[in-house]
């Protein structure tokens, strides 16, 4: 004769604790975008790839340049 419990197979588990049980925990970031640069984002104008080489190359000289519309060589004709 066999013997088994009946709290066996999928049917047993029901409600939250089950379901904590098999659910993935994950970290979730609430932030906004305000202050958010448009710059990273495509569509990329030449504007925006003069200042983003310029803000990597990490001169201030050239992030001014930029800004204002210049690269380096038109300004040192």
């Amino acid at each position: 004769m066999h013997i088994c419990n009946r709290n066996y197979g999928m049917g047993s588990y029901h409600g939250k604790f089950s379901f904590d049980a098999f659910s993935h925990k994950k970290a979730v970031l609430y932030r906004s975008f305000a202050g958010d640069a448009t710059t990273r984002y495509p569509p990329y104008t030449p504007k925006k790839l003069r200042l983003l080489k310029a803000l990597i190359s990490g001169g201030i000289f050239g992030i001014i340049l930029a800004l204002l519309g210049r690269t380096k060589n038109s300004y040192c004709r």
